[in-house]
Parts: structure tokens; sequence; C-alpha cells
């Protein structure tokens, strides 16, 4: 029978022809199975059940079997079958080349030989047995590819299931080829081929089985190992991928499982993270664990975690993370859900930009939901600290970041919060119409005082990073207080900020006129700071007048220039200068200092100029003048100046020139906490003003302190001086005021009384001084228990007390009238030099001006002891035996007795006139007068001596010798003249006796005047 062509359901078949002789034979032109309708399922062996009826039905009614040409698509192949012979089925590669394989078939087996076939790229060669009693099958197939190892795949089967394993012949270097063979879904190609390189590959088990009515059970079955060496593998486009000498790949029940051991990912340890491909799921999917102890939120996670749309609002820049984090993606269309969780280490972060030292802390990711707390973050070299806390979802565009800074100290630690269990709360609030940085009302301890910060709310453009603050009010301790308006542009690195003062009053430092605006603009690092109006303030309750001006701050260097200021109605001057804050130095120049008052002019020469050094370190200001070795210096609460060598200041003062202050230093402290001055120091003066058990001082330490105007002074332990703008007192103890010294001071630094230096009211002076002395000259001293005056303007009032002696003196208009008395012989004895009395009273009184006066002295009731003047006297008389009988027998054992002994004085102009000298002793009289002038070191006068005929010194054997008076006593009379320290002393009579005892008299003449003369010239008289 021929049938030319022949159609049964999707099989067509050309020129068949079939022949019956005992058996069937059949042969076709060709077999066309093209159109042959599939349900996409996978090959089923199902039919197995059904081949051993198949193949007796064929043994036993088909002889032949011939079909020239088989055709399914790409696939051509025919077959020839002949019975009780081996089959042949030849097969038509891509290249037209024949592959023959061999078949045969009886009723109770079939073997199938495929040498070789080549398929897309892929030469197979196959073997197959089936036992056809007990429906079972057996066999492999060999596949190689290029640039891959020779691969067999054994595989056995029954009627319901089959079995296979595969092996390979070595490692693989690429997996590309076999993908490629495998045809799977593209979306799942690169994480297979592309993404995973190594370079080698070890397949080291793949096997699976599956029924044939669900063959879909393959997937799930399917089991492989193997292992990637020196692997990567990239699971991000355009991301570094992991890297791992050894990546073990597991497939099992649909999943492909990707495991580094002892990885890296951007030099992190990838620890316990792995990957997994599901191809269980409608899309396939990948699953990135990574989880890892010392991860690093830097910015190759943060890119990669915004590679699949996931922001997080940290990054760590210092310390590690421990990550628990799991990404889901899905490769069809890249949708990734993730979620895990983030722990910093102790750590350095950005939070938005601002740098933060973190401790503690978590981060939970859930999909796009964020959420961090438990945060310690501090700002600054222990510039703040605060508990942060926040939760943001990015599908809403909502979040919200809470601050609460517990823990605040600016500016070198004199900005903190007032009260640490009031922590300053901010709120970061992300919305999609925009996002607000909302604060509460805030204390600081600002430099002491408590500063208060009212609350605001502001709209903050995240995408610029900038928020603009109006009108914030603040105000400190109540005398500090305005408002501060500012726009932070974080894009531009910009910020425009201006500060208007209402009220400023800071310890003694007063903002005199109100309002006073700062504009601050800030940009690329740079910043200028202005002040376009002149601003008067109060400084320790000193006008001080600053102009109008501009600062920079560039290159982390503050630069100012022509700062103008007056100082009061004192001096006036500009300052120019630097300040590098990276090296916490600058330098300063003080230039054209210009004195305004008078006062000044001693102290300040025009247009001078002083350089100042300036440093920060460790906390603590210090300007330095090298140029004076003057050094100021900020201590806790405070400041000190130190000079370290007057001289260096007093060679730009005059004033201090003038008053000879020009050998020592100086420490003046500064207590801002009471606003009180202390100040210590040294001085070699060329001025010993003070005596110290008779020894004239020179060198001055002394020390003081200043505070709510009343200033005190201790010198060398022994004065006291305090002073207040209505008063100064001075108090003394156990020492000497040396007048010669504090006379000859006054002199040669008197001012000029037609130049007066001040119109102000002088305080009144008052002095106070116990067991002290005024030091006249060498051996003479004026002693006091207590030493009270008082100086009021003009008017000099003051009191001495000693034992039972008192002395008043006043002076009034350049006029003065002193009287003493009931001064006794120990006050006499340190008054007047070479003497000592034995009892006795001594008074005094003067009045007149300071260069004209006259006055009255006077001694009563005393015994002259070892005075020397008269003792060379009598004792001359007891010599020369002539005068035998002007002895005193007892003088030398009991002294002189006086009754009384007075002087009247004048002095005009460094003249002294004697016109009344009287000195009465029971014994003998002396009277005199004469003229003193200190100008010219000259002296004149006469002196008599008389004594009583009655007496036993009226006995003289020399009576040719002596002059017989109307009152019944013998007198003889002497003339001095010459100079005062060594006059002529001239008598009528006698004259080769009288030279030694009138040279004698003429010290006694003398004495009186001897106090008033300096040192040298009374140590020459004294012998």
């Amino acid at each position: 029978m021929r049938i030319d062509k022949l159609s049964l359901g999707g099989v067509k078949v050309e020129k068949l022809y079939l022949k019956w002789d005992d058996s069937l034979h059949i042969k076709a032109a060709k077999l066309d199975l093209t159109d042959l309708k599939t349900d996409n399922t996978p090959l089923s062996l199902k039919p197995l059940s059904k081949l051993p009826d198949i193949i007796r039905m064929v043994d036993n009614w088909i002889a032949t079997i011939y079909i020239e040409k088989i055709h399914y698509k790409s696939f051509s192949a025919s077959l020839e079958y002949q019975k009780n012979q081996q089959g042949k089925i030849s097969l038509l590669g891509s290249k037209n080349e024949h592959f023959i394989g061999y078949f045969d078939l009886n009723t109770t087996e079939f073997h199938f030989v495929l040498p070789a076939y080549q398929f897309n790229e892929a030469t197979f060669s196959t073997h197959l047995d089936i036992d056809l009693t007990s429906q079972r099958l057996k066999g492999f197939i060999t596949l190689a590819l290029p640039q891959t190892p020779k691969m067999t795949a054994f595989f056995v089967g029954d009627t319901d299931t089959l079995s296979f394993s595969l092996q390979a012949s070595h490692r693989f270097t690429t997996l590309k080829p076999l993908v490629s063979f495998a045809r799977l879904e593209p979306d799942v190609v690169p994480w297979i081929a592309e993404y995973a390189k190594a370079s080698s590959i070890q397949l080291n088990h793949l096997s699976g089985k599956f029924h044939y009515s669900n063959p879909s059970e393959l997937l799930q079955s399917l089991k492989a190992d193997a292992t990637f060496f020196n692997g990567s593998y990239a699971f991000a486009t355009g991301f570094e991928p992991i890297y791992a000498s050894k990546i073990d790949l597991n497939f099992s029940k649909g999943k492909l499982y990707i495991l580094p051991r002892n990885g890296t990912f951007y030099s992190l340890p990838t620890e316990q993270s792995y990957l997994t491909i599901d191809f269980s799921t409608e899309h396939t999917m990948l699953d990135a664990f990574i989880r890892t102890q010392h991860a690093k939120l830097n910015d190759p996670i943060l890119a990669l975690l915004k590679f699949y749309e996931i922001d997080l609002p940290i990054k760590q820049t210092l310390g590690e993370c421990a990550v628990d984090l799991t990404l889901s993606i899905d490769l069809h269309d890249f949708n990734t859900v993730a979620k895990g969780t983030f722990t910093p280490s102790t750590s350095e972060i950005l939070l938005d930009k601002i740098p933060l030292k973190t401790e503690g802390g978590i981060v939970h990711l859930d999909g796009t939901n964020v959420t961090f707390d438990h945060f310690i973050a501090h700002y600054g070299d222990n510039l703040a600290s605060a508990r942060v806390e926040g939760k943001y979802d990015a599908t809403l565009e909502k979040g919200m970041i809470n601050i609460d800074a517990y823990a605040v100290s600016a500016l070198q630690g004199n900005l903190t919060l007032h009260n640490t269990n009031e922590p300053v709360h901010v709120s970061y609030i992300i919305e999609p119409k925009g996002d607000t940085l909302s604060v509460q009302p805030s204390h600081w301890n600002f430099f002491g005082e408590k500063l208060s910060l009212e609350g605001f709310s502001a709209p903050f453009d995240y995408t610029h990073a900038s928020v603009s603050v109006n009108s914030l009010a603040f105000s400190l301790s109540n005398t500090i207080s305005g408002s501060v308006q500012a726009v932070f542009d974080g894009m531009k690195k910009q910020t425009d900020a201006k500060l208007h003062l209402k009220q400023f009053k800071l310890g003694e430092i007063e903002l005199q006129h109100v309002p006073l605006n700062i504009d601050i603009h800030y940009e690329d690092q740079n910043a200028h700071f202005s002040i376009s109006n002149s601003s008067a303030w109060s400084i320790h309750q000193l006008p001080v007048l600053i102009s109008p001006f501009d600062a920079e701050y560039k290159n982390n260097t503050i630069v100012f220039e022509d700062i103008e200021t007056v100082l009061g109605d004192l001096f006036k001057g500009s300052f120019n200068g630097e300040y590098r804050i990276d090296e916490q130095e600058g330098t300063i120049s003080l230039d054209n200092m210009f004195p305004i008052s008078p006062k000044m002019v001693p102290i300040i020469d025009k247009k001078e100029s002083l350089e100042l050094k300036l440093n920060t370190k460790d906390d603590v200001l210090t300007i330095s003048a090298p140029s004076l070795k003057a050094h100021f210096a900020t201590i806790p609460k405070g400041w000190k100046i130190s000079l370290d060598d007057i001289s260096l200041l007093s060679n730009k003062s005059p004033l201090l020139r003038k008053y000879n202050i020009n050998n020592g230093f100086l420490n003046l402290f500064y207590s801002g906490e009471s606003s009180r001055y202390t100040f210590n120091g040294e001085i070699d003066y060329p001025y010993p003003l003070m005596l110290i058990n008779d020894a004239p001082l020179s060198h001055y330490k002394f020390s003081g302190s200043h505070q709510n105007t009343t200033t005190t002074v201790r010198v060398n332990d022994r004065i006291t001086i305090s002073q207040t703008p209505e008063t100064i007192h001075v108090r003394a103890n156990n020492a000497g005021l040396n007048l010669p010294v504090l006379f000859k001071f006054l002199s040669e630094h008197s001012e000029d009384a037609s130049h007066p230096t001040s119109n102000d009211p002088s305080p009144s002076v008052h002095m106070y001084a116990t067991n002290s002395y005024l030091y006249l000259m060498k051996g003479r001293k004026i002693l006091t228990d207590t030493f009270s005056a008082i100086m009021v303007d003009d008017k000099f009032d003051a009191s001495l007390r000693y034992m039972n002696g008192t002395a008043n003196l006043k002076i009034r208009n350049d006029l003065f009238s002193i009287e003493g008395e009931g001064f006794n012989d120990k006050f006499m004895e340190h008054l007047f030099a070479l003497s000592d009395f034995s009892g006795g009273a001594f008074s005094f009184q003067a009045n007149g001006k300071a260069d004209a006066f006259d006055g009255l002295m006077r001694v009563e009731h005393t015994i002259l002891k070892d005075y020397k003047v008269m003792n060379n006297i009598l004792a001359f008389i007891n010599t020369i035996p002539s005068l035998a009988t002007f002895s005193l027998p007892n003088y030398n054992a009991k002294g002189l007795p006086v009754d009384e002994g007075y002087a009247h004085i004048a002095y005009k102009k460094g003249v002294v006139f004697v016109d009344n000298f009287t000195l009465n002793s029971p014994e003998m009289k002396i009277m005199g007068n004469g003229r003193a002038d200190f100008n010219e070191n000259q002296l004149e006068g006469t002196l008599t001596l008389k004594t009583d005929l009655g007496s036993a010194l009226g006995k003289v054997p020399m009576v040719g010798y002596i002059l017989l008076g109307d009152d019944g006593s013998l007198a003889t009379t002497l003339s001095l003249n010459g100079k005062l320290d060594d006059p002529k002393v001239e008598t009528a009579i006698a004259k080769e006796i009288a030279t030694a005892p009138f040279n004698i008299l003429k010290r006694t003449l003398v004495y009186p005047f001897l106090w008033m003369l300096d040192d040298k010239n009374t140590n020459k008289k004294s012998h």
C-alpha cells in the first residue's frame, strides 16, 4: 500500500509504503513531528511501562522499518530496523554531519548506544539499557562543552521514577558554557555565570530524582555540591564582589547556597555571611544574608544599600559594626526587601553630615522602616553628649530623630547646661511636605551666668541642608538679652546670621547704647564678622568706645584690622592682628596709642606701638608683650598679669621713670567670681623711705588686693595701706619713717601747683602707727607709741603719743602749728644725739610755713649723764690747774643737774636764728644767741658761761682772768663763727687755755642744729 501523504493529529507522513509478507514491512520518506502539540512539560519516561508490550508487538508483527527522515523542529534523523538484527539510528547534525547510533530489540531487553551527537555546541554520547522483564532502565550520557571538563550523567529508573547523578572529569574554570547550554531564564543567568568567578570550580556531587508523573519534582530533589577556589561573587552590579579563597556551593530543595569561607567584602570579613538563589518560586529570588561582627557602615556598604533603595541615616568613619542583615531580591524585577539590625561598637559616625562619637546604639531595618535607638552620641572634643533615637518610613517619607543633649561643654568649658537633669530636646521631623527642626526652650551656664534660649521650630531643607531661624530670643542672667536671626545653607556651606543685642552687662563689662547688631557671614570655611556701627561700653566703670570694624576667618585664622578704640578720657589706639585657631596662637599690634588725658601723658608716649603675642593652648589665654617682658594669662575663674622686669615698662612710662620705679617685678591677679584684684611683687627703690631696726630698706616686698573700689596694700609686712574712693588708711607697726629721705623725695618729685593733674576731690587720708618712729638722722629719731593723722583736702591734723608725752600738728593753707609736751628722758635720748638723760620732761612748739617758721624748745628737771659735749668741757676744766675750782666733783658719777633749758628759734629759707638759748644748772648757767645758715654751712654767735661766787667755783685762784659781774657771779663770754661742723671759738681772756674748752663749747652751741644736718656731717662732729 502506498500513501503519498498521511496526517494523524500533529504527525505528518509522506510517501508511506506498507507491505505484508508474513510480517509487516514499513517504509516512509518523511515523518514530520513539527506540528505535534505539546503541553510544555519536560520529557517524561512514563510510557516506559508500555514499552514491553510495544516491543513484543513489533517483534511479532513487523519485519522491517525504514524511515528516511524524521523531522522535529531543528531535529533530523533516520531509522532502520530489521528483525533479529541490530537497528540503526542516524542523526543529522547542525553542520550536516551524521551521528549513527545502534540499538538491539528483543522481548526481554532493549539496548541503545549513541556514540556521539552534537546539539547546541554540546557533544553527547548515550548508552541505554532497558530490562523489559523487570521494567527497569539504566545508562549514562556524556556531555562535552567548550571550556568545560567532560561530564557524565548516570541514571537508573523504573516505570515510576528516574534517578541520576553527574560527574566531571576535572575542575571547571567557568560556568558560562554550561549555563548557556541549560538555557535558564535570562534574569537568572548573570547570577550564576557572570557574577560568580573562580580560578577553578570543583563539582563534588550532583544528583536528582523525580517521578515521571511529576517532572517538577526534579527541582526539589536535585542536590549539588561544588567548591569555588580563589573565588568571587558579586551580588550587585557596580560593586566590589565578595572575595574568598574558597566558596562552597550547595543546591538543595530548589535553592542554591553560596557560602564564602573566610571571605572579605570591601576588606571587611564576611564571617557568617552567605547567599541563596531560590529557583522554586515563581520569580527566582536572591537572598543575601550579611552576618558579621566586624563590618563597617562606610561608603561602600551604604552605597550598596542605597542601590537597593535602602537609606540609612548614619555613616561610620571609625569603629566596627555587628551586622545581621537579610536582602531579598526578586531577580525578575529587582524588587528588594531588607530586614536586619546594625549594632555599632564605640564609633565615630556622621549623622546627616554631623560628626559624632557614639557608644551603644542599635539600628533596625524592616523593609522601608528604619529605627535606631539607645545611642549615646558625643559631639566634638567633649563639647556635647546626647541620647539619640529615631525612626523613618521610606514609603511614607516620614520620620523623626529625637536628640536629648544632657552634657554640653562648649567654648572651652564656658558653655554648659544649667542643669544636666534637664537635657535639651531637639526633634528633626521628616515629612513629604517639608522637614522641620523643633528645639525646646533650654537653659545654659555661660561663663558662670544663666543663659536662657527660647524654643523654636523652623523648616529644614534636607536637600540643601538649610534651615532659617527668625528672631530667636535669648537672655543671660537678666543682664544680657537679645535675639539672633540666621540662615544655614549646608549645600552652599554658607551661613548668614545677625546678632541683635538689646542689653549687655557681663560682670564689669556693660554695653552703654543699644541695640547693637553683629553680622556674621560664613562660606567655604571662611567667615566674615561685621559691626557697622560704633559701640559704647563700660569696662570696670571705664568708658570704652569701639569703632565699626570687620574681621575675617580664613584658613583657620581670624584676621582683624584697624579697630579704633577710645579708653575713657585716658587714651586711644588701634588694634591689628591675627589668630591661628589650629596652632592656638596669634599676634596683636596695638598702634597709634595717643594719650587724651594729661595724666596719661607721663605713661604713654604719642604714637607708641606695642606688639603682643597671643596663645590659647591648654585652655589658658596668654598674652605676652616681649618688649616689656609682660604676660597676661587666664587662671581658673580669672586672669593674671606678670611684669618680669619693671624697667622695660618704665622705659616707656615717664611717670614710672619720674618716681624711679625701674627695678623689680609685679604680678596682678583678677578673680571674676568676686571681681577682686590681687597683686604682689618686689622692687629695689633708690629712696629708703622705711627702716627696720634702724636699717634703711631699699628692697620692698609688697602684696595687696582691690575689690569694689577698695584697695589694700601691704609692704614688707610692716605697713598696710587701704584705699576707698573716700578714704585712704595707712597703718604701720614696728617700722621707721625716714624723714630726711622723705623730704628729699618730696622735694625732688613735687608737682607744679599751677598745673594740677586732676579736678577730682582727693580722698581723706588716715594714718595710724604703733611702736614706730620718725627717723631724723643717725642716732636721732622721734619715738611713738601711737601716731595718728588725718588729711582732708588741704587740711592736715596729726597727733603723736609716747609714754606720757603728746604732740599735735595742724596744717591749714600752707601754715602749720605744732605743740608737744610731757616727753620723757628716753624720748630725749633718741631725739638728742650723744646724750643720756635721767628724768625730766621735754616740750616744744612751732608755727609758720614750711620755709619760714619760729618755735620754742624746753627741757626741765633732768640730769645730763654721759653728755659728750658737757663731758668734754668739764674734763678740760679739770685738767687745767688754774681752773681746778671749776671742777664738779660729782659730775662724772651723777651727771650734771639741769633745772631748765630752752631755746627760741626762727627759720627762714634754710637759715635758723637763735635769739635766746639758756641752760640753768645749780652750778652754772649758759646763755647765748646766734645764726646758722644751712645753705652756706656757716655759723656765728656768742655764748656766756656764769658761776656763783659763793659756790665752790667761786674760790678760783684765777680771779684776774675772770670778770666780776653785778650779780656776784663769775662769767666769761665766748664767740663762735665758721663752719657749722667746725666753728671757731674765741674768748677775751687766757687765749692759751681757752682753745680747748671753747672748741668743746662750740659743739654745745652747734648741737641744737645738728639734727637738721645730713648724717655725713653729723658723723664728723660726733667726736
